[in-house]
């Protein structure tokens, strides 16, 4: 074979190569997500559920716990 005909043929299995690999990742990775949302997030806490086991769809109560430092500050501005 000559050497345009190697190149070619050489240009061509790894264009097909790109091409598989493109699809079986794309394929993969759809059943990594699936993967991940069920299993690797853990189990959800039983506060998060109603009585029927569904997930609460309404506003939820967020509590921010500050340092000691901060309450110092704060008391130091006042006086």
């Amino acid at each position: 074979m000559t050497e345009v005909t190697t190149l070619f043929f050489s240009f061509i299995i790894c264009l097909m190569g790109v091409a598989l690999g493109f699809i079986f990742g794309w394929i993969a990775n759809g059943y990594f997500i699936a993967f991940f949302e069920s299993k690797v997030q853990g189990p959800i806490h039983p506060e998060m559920l109603d009585n029927d086991g569904f997930i609460v769809n309404e506003e939820l109560l967020a509590v921010r716990f500050l340092d000691e430092d901060n309450f110092d500050e704060d008391d130091d501005d006042e006086d």
